[in-house]
């Protein structure tokens, strides 16, 4: 492997797939309901950063709450 980021368990995934793979094997679903619940919720520290710069602007420029839910939105759809 090339890149130092990929996997090299996962040498004939990543090759097929054409990209990086994060493989876990669960033995219990607690194990696996924590794990796929952390992972759908993780975010950037970028992202986190532009929410906040974002509802603070909204708050001095006193813009409502359906475009305030669209910006939000937006940077959301736009960083995954």
């Amino acid at each position: 492997m090339k890149d130092i980021k990929t996997n090299a368990y996962a040498i004939k995934v990543a090759t097929l797939w054409k990209a990086n793979t994060n493989i876990q094997f669960f033995f219990d679903s607690y194990a696996a309901t924590s794990y796929y619940t952390s992972y759908l919720t993780k975010f950037d520290k970028i992202v986190t950063n532009e929410f906040q710069t974002i509802i603070k602007k909204c708050e001095n420029e006193n813009v409502d709450a359906n475009l305030k839910v669209r910006k939000l939105g937006n940077v959301f759809l736009n960083a995954q």
